[in-house]
């Protein structure tokens, strides 16, 4: 991983190799961003994304492995207990130009990533959801600066 800041933020180029989530989470904990928003493209391989079904109260997951273009990650970070939790939601194409996209859960850089990461000066808090399977944003909720 290779990174530049800037008076906005940073832009990251993640390398062949690098697990996209595991790197991004690892940047913001060694810069000691509590939160922030981001986007990105790129191409990733051996992909697992998720569709949360309310039905079920949990994600199906899929695994893709061959090689996708990353049209577009957007997310976010935020904190559980101190950690950082990277969330992204991505688009990928296929050879034949077909979509496929959901949470992201895995997927491994085959060629780049490049992310535009915007801290924020609040820390976003995850808690868990009372009735469903997941973390979600803790709001309204009073942040320390």
């Amino acid at each position: 991983m290779r990174f530049t800041d800037y008076s906005k933020g940073y832009v990251i180029k993640l390398e062949p190799g690098e697990e996209f989530q595991e790197t991004l989470g690892a940047f913001v904990a060694q810069k000691r961003i509590p939160s922030a928003f981001f986007q990105g493209i790129g191409a990733l391989t051996n992909v697992e994304l998720g569709y949360f079904s309310i039905e079920k109260n949990d994600y199906e997951r899929h695994t893709y492995g061959g090689n996708y273009e990353l049209i577009s990650a957007s997310g976010n970070i935020s904190v559980d207990a101190d950690v950082p939790i990277v969330h992204t939601h991505v688009m990928l194409s296929d050879e034949k130009c077909q979509v496929v996209g959901g949470h992201l859960f895995e997927g491994i850089v085959s060629i780049t990533a490049e992310i535009f990461l915007f801290p924020m000066d609040i820390a976003l808090i995850r808690k868990a959801n009372t009735k469903l399977n997941f973390k979600e944003l803790d709001l309204p909720h009073l942040f320390v600066r």
